[in-house]
């Protein structure tokens, strides 16, 4: 029992929303008329997650706006605030903000604190 190497589930729906999320990536920051097709690779993405019921890691969900869907890059699609030690993200398409708190530095995600871990799975080469 020892020798079977355990496959992760849902690696080739974590590869896919990564591939995706990397076109809209490099379609934001091409050209402005690419916003509807950036836009429809986010909400396939979306859909992907919902689908296999995967968590989109909190970085990736940060840099996506909740009210038009497209990806938020500082500077090239949304305006970045820092206001009463609060970071704003103002979305230029759809006005649409997010606000994170800034006060506690030693503030770390769930996703990202060590007690969250319960096991790694290697993803393998297959």
């Amino acid at each position: 029992m020892s020798g079977k190497v355990k496959k992760c589930a849902g690696k080739e729906a974590f590869q896919r929303m990564n591939y995706l999320y990397q076109a809209a990536n490099a379609l934001v920051t091409e050209n402005d008329s690419k916003y509807v097709a950036s836009i429809h690779y986010i909400n396939l993405m979306q859909s992907i997650s919902k689908k296999t019921v995967q968590r989109m890691d909190i970085e990736t969900k940060r840099t996506i706006c909740k009210g038009c869907k497209t990806l938020l890059l500082a500077g090239v699609n949304c305006r970045v605030r820092m206001k009463k030690k609060r970071l704003r993200w103002i979305c230029n398409l759809c006005g649409q903000t997010k606000t994170f708190d800034m006060n506690n530095r030693n503030y770390c995600p769930w996703q990202q604190n060590p007690e969250s871990i319960v096991q790694i799975v290697d993803m393998g080469n297959d």
